[in-house]
């Protein structure tokens, strides 16, 4: 079994390399704060940022910024090079790491988007999330949404109905039902991936250490991954240049 570590290690040290290339001088200052949901005036409170208990944190790069979803967050101003050799064993430091991989990938041009959306695009992108599902897989797979998004679980289960599996891990989500889908624990994520054909899994999956074991076992049957959300779009964009992975982001309205 791969542990975690070795994924977020590759990708340490493809942004210390990203660095090294685009002339980034690892003294550069970085400065993270967290805000949260209501801000971003998303159109319900049952989107994680607003019912809790994650935060939206970012970091600024030279003007440039990445965000990434967290449970544990905290202010922080320091130097790239400190933050690029941070402990990962450490889940406020996460939150940092990733948020500030976003800034340094968009920073270098290997992304475009790296900041959250606002308003009503949650609900378009659910929509915009079946459309693609049904142009590239069809609607008889089985998914395994793991994350709890209403603008996606909303419009997945108009199409998939029983072909759907929900998963969350916010204690007073799991076992209750959304738009007719009882939401699953996620503890019991890697066991439901071998039942399904696609698995949908949150970007801040990354954050929260939670995403290596599930991609590895997804990787290990064969099955199709697609990242939503823009927590893990620079990570995983790291992670793609040294591992030639099969995996998709999917974070439409993403800025």
């Amino acid at each position: 079994m791969v542990h975690g570590s070795f994924f977020d290690e590759i990708i340490r040290n493809e942004a210390l390399d990203l660095a090294n290339t685009y002339n980034i001088d690892l003294s550069t200052r970085v400065v993270c704060h967290y805000i949260s949901g209501k801000e971003l005036k998303l159109p319900s409170n049952e989107y994680a940022l607003i019912r809790g208990p994650e935060i939206l944190l970012t970091c600024r790069i030279e003007g440039v910024k990445g965000q990434a979803f967290t449970i544990a967050p905290k202010h922080y101003e320091g130097e790239l090079g400190d933050i690029l050799s941070i402990d990962l064993s450490n889940l406020f430091n996460r939150g940092i790491f990733y948020a500030t991989i976003n800034a340094l990938t968009k920073l270098a041009g290997l992304i475009d988007k790296s900041v959250h959306c606002s308003k009503d695009k949650p609900v378009k992108c659910g929509e915009l999330l079946v459309q693609a599902i049904r142009e590239k897989y069809g609607l008889s797979k089985k998914i395994l949404h793991i994350g709890y998004h209403p603008g996606h679980v909303k419009e997945l289960a108009l199409f998939l109905r029983n072909n759907l599996i929900v998963t969350d891990l916010t204690s007073n989500l799991i076992w209750s039902r959304k738009y007719d889908i009882m939401i699953y624990d996620g503890l019991i994520n890697t066991q439901l991936v071998g039942l399904t054909d696609i698995i949908l899994l949150t970007g801040s999956s990354i954050v929260n250490n939670t995403m290596w074991d599930i991609l590895e076992k997804a990787i290990l049957l064969n099955k199709k991954v697609v990242i939503y959300g823009v927590s893990a779009i620079g990570g995983i964009t790291l992670l793609r240049r040294k591992i030639p992975l099969d995996i998709e982001v999917f974070c439409p309205f993403a800025e």
